[in-house]
């Protein structure tokens, strides 16, 4: 199944990327398609978006200007946007984790077939590893409110780093409530950084906390 990778507006977030690099992607998104065939890994109007929702995970590097080595992708689904950040940054060491089986196994597929060295698949819901995994830059991309899935995610960030959440124009709504939580637990407010898409009449809010304890460095923001 073809697919014509939007390759510049990707740059534009990321960085100029080899070949070889652009090459893993556009399979990678094939692989996306033809497994969607069978398996309900994203709907059907990611489907018909997917070059936006690639360029969309590349933005978190147009946002982030150190994201440490760990990186750990909450809830990860088909994979976005870990395995972009796996192939664009090949010197982070990237954990998918998500607790869907057929979700598990379409990702240790692309893994397998794509000769990802640096990244690993982990089955499991983030609220059950908490003091098991712990990430420089956790992310989560479309996986729920605000509410539900700060507190857990926020435990999967190791000491000094942080979280990095995709969020649209909802944040408004969630803003108060975040923070609330995040004063709760001694953290400041979150930094908010809004990238325009290249190509895309759009941009994405990625919302930022950072853990203060020893041990910083990781998850600076680009300003």
């Amino acid at each position: 199944m073809s697919f014509e990778l939007p390759r510049g507006p990707v740059e534009q977030l990321a960085g100029p990327m080899s070949d070889s690099q652009a090459e893993l992607l556009r399979r990678y998104a094939e692989a996306i398609l033809e497994a969607s065939a069978h398996v309900n890994l994203v709907s059907r109007r990611s489907l018909d978006r997917l070059g936006e929702h690639l360029v969309d995970s590349a933005g978190i590097l147009a946002a982030v200007e150190n994201p440490g080595h760990r990186v750990g992708d909450l809830g990860s689904g088909a994979g976005l946007p870990g395995i972009v950040l796996a192939i664009l940054r090949t010197d982070l060491l990237v954990s998918l984790v998500d607790s869907r089986r057929s979700k598990i196994v379409f990702l240790k597929g692309v893994v397998r077939s794509l000769g990802l060295a640096n990244v690993r698949v982990v089955h499991a819901r983030i609220e059950d590893l908490a003091g098991v995994e712990a990430y420089d830059l956790a992310v989560a991309r479309a996986l729920g409110s605000t509410k539900e899935i700060l507190e857990p995610s926020l435990d999967m960030v190791a000491p000094g780093g942080s979280l990095v959440l995709f969020k649209g124009p909802k944040w408004k709504e969630e803003r108060d409530a975040a923070s609330a939580i995040a004063a709760a637990r001694g953290i400041d407010p979150p930094t908010e950084i809004d990238v325009e898409l290249p190509g895309y009449d759009r941009r994405t809010t990625f919302v930022w906390f950072h853990v203060k304890q020893e041990g910083g460095g990781a998850g600076e923001v680009r300003c």
